[in-house]
């Protein structure tokens, strides 16, 4: 297979029309890839399977667009019976119904970053959770703006709220439910703590190209979470470049869920595409972004092997589109500079 020159070796991508819009999309639909220089199983602490912590990549798709096999970026934590749902991209609702899970359970959500494939999906799951009438309130933790973004999710439902609750028995309104907490750190700092997990955040390099005379409303921040929790210690990358930051906050953990991206694939097709005909000068930004604010398979194993993590859990694959099915060359590109447990997520894979 050839060699991309990031450390990543694949198949030729076959992209068409469909991928008009692509900036990185996820997954396949074979079973979860495994590369291992030891025991491929991640180690748990001394606790009641009844309380272990597990980790599902409930959507693994990357950059708005729509895929037939592949939902939007979203992951569920859960430890013991508690979850912590992080991020929310199109299609979570469906998502969680395919685990078990109904979103009236969710009771904690935590937002990387604004972009629209990793919270598209929370108007729908705060309505589904609405209608259910769990009648229990939903935190939602974010970077500056989650509020803002959250106040005019209920907005849009308001409507179809409304409706509804002319023909059903008295309940809470979906913002008396909704707690929303915008988020403004730089350095690590604990945003989150209960009797199951400690939750830290950084911010990440994932805006890091984007002049800051330029930042629209929402792009103050992106975080990377990590939880810990009473046997693993898992580090979620959200959307982000190579970042000393996110090393630190992954130090030692179990597990580090992390996006990758195959740069040259997916500015290929972005210039076939929904960026055809455009110039060089006016590329430069995107590209600038996918080179700067993205994580190459190498550069994610420099990132697990720095902060010497025992797992990598591989998720928001880009391109990944749904004629990719050799998903090895992702592996592999980590497991050149990473020598632990390295994994490519699915839609539904737990770990």
């Amino acid at each position: 297979m050839p060699n991309t020159g990031n450390g990543l070796k694949h198949t030729p991508l076959l992209a068409g029309a469909a991928l008009v819009g692509a900036m990185a999309i996820a997954c396949f639909s074979a079973p979860a890839v495994v590369a291992s220089n030891g025991d491929a199983t991640a180690q748990e602490g001394a606790v009641p399977a009844s309380e272990a912590t597990r980790i599902i990549t409930l959507g693994t798709v990357a950059g708005p667009i729509a895929q037939a096999k592949r939902s939007g970026s979203a992951n569920l934590l859960q430890v013991g019976s508690r979850l912590y749902l992080i991020d929310a991209g199109p299609g979570v609702s469906h998502q969680l119904a395919m685990v078990g899970i109904q979103p009236a359970q969710i009771e904690r959500i935590f937002i990387t970053h604004l972009h629209f494939d990793h919270v598209a999906g929370l108007a729908p799951l705060l309505g589904y959770s609405w209608i259910a009438r769990a009648g229990k309130p939903i935190d939602i933790y974010g970077p500056p703006a989650t509020g803002t973004f959250v106040s005019d999710a209920e907005k849009y439902l308001s409507i179809p709220e409304g409706i509804y609750t002319a023909q059903i028995p008295p309940s809470p309104t979906i913002s008396e439910l909704v707690r929303p907490h915008d988020i403004d750190v730089t350095g690590p700092a604990v945003i989150y703590q209960d009797d199951k997990v400690r939750v830290t955040a950084v911010e990440n390099t994932h805006y890091s190209a984007m002049p800051d005379g330029r930042r629209p409303l929402g792009a103050a921040r992106s975080y990377s979470y990590r939880f810990d929790t009473p046997d693993r210690s898992v580090v979620f990358t959200g959307d982000t470049g190579p970042s000393d930051a996110v090393v630190e906050l992954a130090r030692g953990a179990d597990v580090l869920v992390s996006e990758v991206i195959d740069l040259d694939a997916v500015i290929e097709i972005m210039k076939k595409t929904a960026f055809a005909g455009a110039t060089d000068a006016e590329l430069k930004p995107t590209i600038d972004h996918q080179r700067e604010e993205h994580l190459t398979p190498n550069e994610v194993g420099r990132l697990a092997a720095r902060a010497g993590v025992k797992m990598v859990v591989l998720t928001h694959v880009g391109p990944g589109v749904d004629s990719e099915y050799d998903m090895r060359g992702y592996v592999q590109g980590v497991r050149d500079v990473f020598g632990g447990v390295v994994v490519i997520a699915r839609d539904g894979s737990e770990f």
